[in-house]
């Protein structure tokens, strides 16, 4: 299931790889800087930024997924 998933992911990230650099950098900053606040985080920053490394991950590593 998860290998079927990160096929998906890797041809998305195929499709628009311009972008998850951009939002992974930018989602990151924002929230190292979020933290770095002493008050309460909101994690939604961090959240994106996993999920746009996982894309370029998976787009990464695709062509060893389609073998």
């Amino acid at each position: 299931m998860f290998i079927s998933i990160m096929k998906l992911l890797s041809v998305l990230y195929l499709w628009t790889w311009f972008v998850w650099p951009f939002v992974f950098v930018i989602s990151i900053i924002y929230a190292i800087k979020e933290l770095v606040k002493e008050e309460p985080a909101f994690m939604k920053p961090a959240i994106i930024a996993s999920v746009s490394l996982l894309i370029i991950l998976a787009g990464i590593s695709s062509p060893s997924l389609f073998l």
